[in-house]
């Protein structure tokens, strides 16, 4: 029933309302969205701008932005011995990042003398006789600000095998994303010798003859391999070599830049192991499981009267009083006792019965006419004809909603995954991505990105089921 009568909408007061009620709607709408955003924004993000949380990276329209981030990627801290006129507040990237005014400033006066086009192919050649230079150095006389997101590809391609790799190297490791640079690289930028040695330091200048070679390739001007050492004049070949990359190939590096977020995380989420194919597996099995248990046992609570009707649906909505938390260790006990740790049994048998879906089901299918089942009866129809014959045809909205709780459960959960199968060649999407955000806990736009990858599927759901949902959400209310 309207709350305002179709003779009172034209009125103020009922203008006002509808007023009030889009703006609430509004309101609600944006606080959903707008973290959304954000969490877009910063899935195309690096060191340099993540801090900033901006609805939109500013590097999509801002000129000065994206020279300045270019230059973060060729440096681990803001280079003062490249660029001493810079403001002496900036250190660290994200410090920078902080202060737009100045980066426009800055990034106005290093690119200003390429605004002459008839000088650029001059310029263009000093940064080619630079980048020459730096290819022909040895690597004790050059220095690397490795990107962390190319360690995998460049040892996985250099060892073939996590085994090969742990025998070379002095640690072991879980995963080829677990693989550093970090401590060689510090003991390069400082001119000290790398005390391991062996493996770690050849993989190490073999990383940075990479960065050269792959450079040359592209036609690039520099590379995150550079000279050690710089005096005035090598610092000012480098400070064209940088600007010249930027003229020339400023919006693809930002764009590559912006998207190796989201190439690392699939590679870590989408080929480790059956990752993918586990997760659809569950989902798949989950949604059966739910919309065959559950019905069953609303459609006997419904259609049979028995004595102790009222003390099932109590225990069954009993179960929904306690957290997940308090049921985990029980669970896990008697999953152990049954022999299906590390199984997909272990994953769907324990959310196959759902109390409030129990419970939704039985008033509804109490709430259909019962003239329907008595001209079934009449008719000779058995009871398994009246349940797939007339009363789930009549119930697809909530066995909809049914099956969406069912996949948002089996998709997301990963607590319960993560305790019942500790075999890594089990875990699904969620557990994995789980695990990557303990393991870049560093590079937090790379777990950014991963969130958005792993959301993508449930909001598709939601956009492509709306009217079922509704339908769901508004018929149970009717009744």
């Amino acid at each position: 029933m309207a709350i305002i009568l179709d003779s009172e909408r034209r009125t103020a007061k009922a203008r006002a309302i509808h007023a009030l009620i889009y703006a609430v709607l509004s309101l609600g709408a944006a606080t959903m969205v707008y973290p959304f955003a954000v969490m877009i924004a910063s899935s195309l993000s690096s060191a340099y701008d993540y801090q900033r949380h901006d609805v939109v990276n500013r590097g999509w329209f801002s000129r000065a932005d994206r020279f300045v981030r270019s230059l973060s990627a060729y440096f681990p801290s803001f280079p003062r011995e490249v660029y001493p006129e810079a403001p002496e507040s900036w250190t660290v990237w994200p410090q920078v990042a902080k202060d737009p005014a100045l980066v426009e400033e800055f990034a106005a006066k290093c690119l200003a003398p390429y605004e002459d086009r008839a000088a650029l192919e001059s310029r263009r050649q000093e940064a080619r006789e630079f980048m020459r230079g730096v290819a022909a150095l040895d690597s004790a006389a050059t220095v690397c600000a490795f990107d962390p997101r190319d360690v995998a590809h460049f040892v996985k391609a250099r060892y073939g095998t996590l085994e090969a790799l742990n025998a070379a190297w002095p640690v072991p490791h879980k995963s080829f994303f677990d693989v550093s640079f970090a401590a060689v690289a510090r003991a390069d930028r400082a001119g000290r010798a790398y005390a391991a040695g062996g493996a770690v330091l050849d993989d190490w200048r073999a990383l940075k003859r990479k960065y050269i070679d792959d450079a040359l390739a592209r036609g690039d001007y520099v590379s995150r391999t550079m000279p050690r050492k710089l005096d005035e004049a090598g610092a000012a070949a480098l400070r064209n070599a940088l600007a010249m990359q930027f003229v020339d190939h400023g919006w693809r590096d930002y764009a590559l830049g912006a998207l190796e977020n989201y190439r690392l995380v699939g590679d870590y989420l989408f080929l480790r192991g059956r990752a993918f194919v586990n997760t659809i597996v569950l989902v798949v099995l989950s949604i059966l499981a739910s919309l065959t248990v559950n019905p069953l046992a609303a459609y006997a609570l419904s259609r049979f009267r028995l004595r102790s009707t009222e003390a099932i649906i109590l225990f069954l909505l009993a179960t929904m009083a306690f957290p997940a938390a308090v049921t985990a260790i029980p669970g896990f006990l008697l999953i152990r006792d049954l022999g299906l740790l590390n199984t997909f049994a272990a994953l769907v048998l324990p959310g196959v019965a759902s109390g409030m879906s129990i419970f939704i089901l039985k008033g509804f299918f109490d709430a259909l006419p019962q003239e329907l089942y008595e001209a079934a009866t009449i008719d000779g129809a058995g009871e398994w004809t009246v349940l797939w014959r007339i009363t789930l045809p009549m119930t697809t909205p909530i066995l909809a909603v049914n099956a969406l709780n069912a996949f948002i459960h089996a998709y997301s959960s990963w607590e319960w995954a993560f305790l019942v199968c500790q075999k890594p060649s089990h875990w699904t999407l969620a557990v994995w991505m789980y695990q990557m955000s303990q393991t870049f806990t560093h590079q937090p736009w790379c777990v950014m990105a991963g969130f958005v990858l792993v959301s993508i599927p449930t909001a598709a759901v939601f956009l492509l089921c709306q009217k079922v949902i509704m339908r769901g959400i508004v018929l149970p209310s009717m009744k």
